[in-house]
């Protein structure tokens, strides 16, 4: 396990979880005794499962999640547009397909890997009530992913009584909190070392949290990968070039298929980077460049992580696939979400599940002129960008070929 020391608000906070991708430096990383213990525990179970690897029935597996924003009033605002496009991105980047794929090191495209896992925001909350997936909580406290209760050494963020939110059952549900951090952009305990069950998920600040809103003008952390980062390390990963040990090339991530590193690359390097004696994935969505570097999971990675999920979160991917086909148009268009990101002037369509099909899309401007024509595809969310065209009145079409329907939009830049 990763030890953070930090100080805020007057409330020492020492973690025990695995903190990257920060802004300032990254101080020395040590092992406690008995984080030492418990990573070795960790390690001996996972490996375990590895050897004797749980049948499963299907190719894919999904899982719900739920999204908790906790920001004070005056903060950035997270938009249901934000978060839509935010787990488009976490689904393409751990199917293999995302944005940065094609920049990938000719020599590490045979180990590229669809893990096959899927995310979906909830649709039942744990009351049996609809839900839309993602969770609205203000707080009057600065910086509450940094804050711990001195009583209980609770993360405030994670508990309502503390000014967080109380999460879903982490049986059931992957918890992801939004919050201020400080100069961290994100966390998540390894399987089996949250100290609380409440605190059993993944922690992103605001300003790395998917590409909308906001978070679309930081430079270097605004194409969601962040997230799947740390969902990496939610599901068992370590950093690629090992543990919290010095930096030297005997160090492991423990997965056979990740070129040997001697340490971490920042920023977003270019062309081959070697060190102990080997090229380097510096790409790999698990060392610490940026989003604009980042791009794939090893074969070996996978396996590493559905090893974790059996071993820890068995009952997580009960709920069944993330896209059953819906047909015909008229049904598969009543449930369709748009959400408007108002900061970036751009509109989410998202649709819980999937449609055997292409659905035309054609965008009208109130005197008439078409300005886009595309088509929808193969995913749950299509981004609608009006941001090149002056604020007004749009008409949007969407039509399978034989029947149509149209929505009007209105966009302020």
């Amino acid at each position: 396990m990763h030890i953070r020391l930090l100080v805020a608000s007057s409330l020492l906070f020492i973690s025990s979880m695995s903190v990257s991708q920060v802004w300032c430096d990254m101080p020395a990383i040590e092992h406690s005794k008995e984080d030492s213990m418990r990573y070795d525990e960790f390690l001996d179970k996972v490996r375990q499962h590895e050897l004797h690897p749980v049948i499963k029935t299907r190719s894919e597996i999904c899982y719900q999640v739920v999204v908790h924003i906790v920001v004070r009033q005056s903060a950035t605002f997270i938009s249901n547009a934000q978060v839509i496009h935010q787990i488009d991105v976490l689904n393409n980047d751990f199917a293999g397909k995302g944005a940065n794929i094609s920049k990938l090191e000719k020599e590490f495209e045979p180990l590229i890997s669809d893990t096959g896992i899927r995310f979906r925001l909830a649709s039942i909350d744990p009351d049996g009530k609809p839900t839309d997936g993602i969770t609205y909580t203000f707080t009057n406290r600065q910086n509450i992913a940094l804050l711990v209760d001195p009583q209980s050494s609770r993360r405030a963020i994670h508990f309502n009584e503390l000014g967080g939110k109380t999460g879903w059952d982490p049986e059931r549900y992957i918890n992801i909190w939004v919050g201020e951090y400080g100069s961290f952009l994100g966390s998540a305990f390894f399987p089996g070392m949250a100290p609380y069950p409440e605190e059993i998920g993944v922690v992103i600040d605001p300003r790395s949290f998917g590409s909308l809103g906001d978070a679309a003008f930081h430079p270097f952390y605004k194409g969601g990968h962040t997230l799947t980062h740390e969902m990496g390390h939610f599901f068992g990963l370590i950093h690629i070039w090992g543990g919290p040990s010095e930096h030297d090339c005997n160090d492991s991530d423990e997965v056979d298929d990740t070129p040997n590193q001697e340490g971490p690359y920042f920023d977003c390097p270019s062309g081959i980077q070697m060190s102990c004696g080997v090229s380097n994935m510096y790409q790999d969505f698990m060392d610490l460049t940026d989003d604009r570097c980042l791009a794939a999971f090893t074969s070996g990675q996978s396996a590493r992580m559905h090893a974790s999920i059996d071993a820890f979160y068995p009952d997580l991917g009960s709920e069944g696939s993330c896209q059953e086909i819906v047909q015909p148009f008229d049904t598969w268009y009543d449930k369709l979400i748009w959400a408007n990101d108002r900061y970036s002037g751009q509109y989410v369509l998202y649709h819980p599940d999937g449609y055997a099909g292409k659905i035309n899309l054609e965008v009208f401007s109130v005197d008439g002129r078409l300005v886009l024509k595309d088509t929808w595809e193969g995913s749950q969310t299509y981004l609608l960008n009006l941001n090149p065209y002056a604020s007004g009145i749009f008409f949007v079409r969407l039509s399978d070929g034989i029947q149509d329907k149209v929505r009007k939009v209105v966009t302020f830049q």
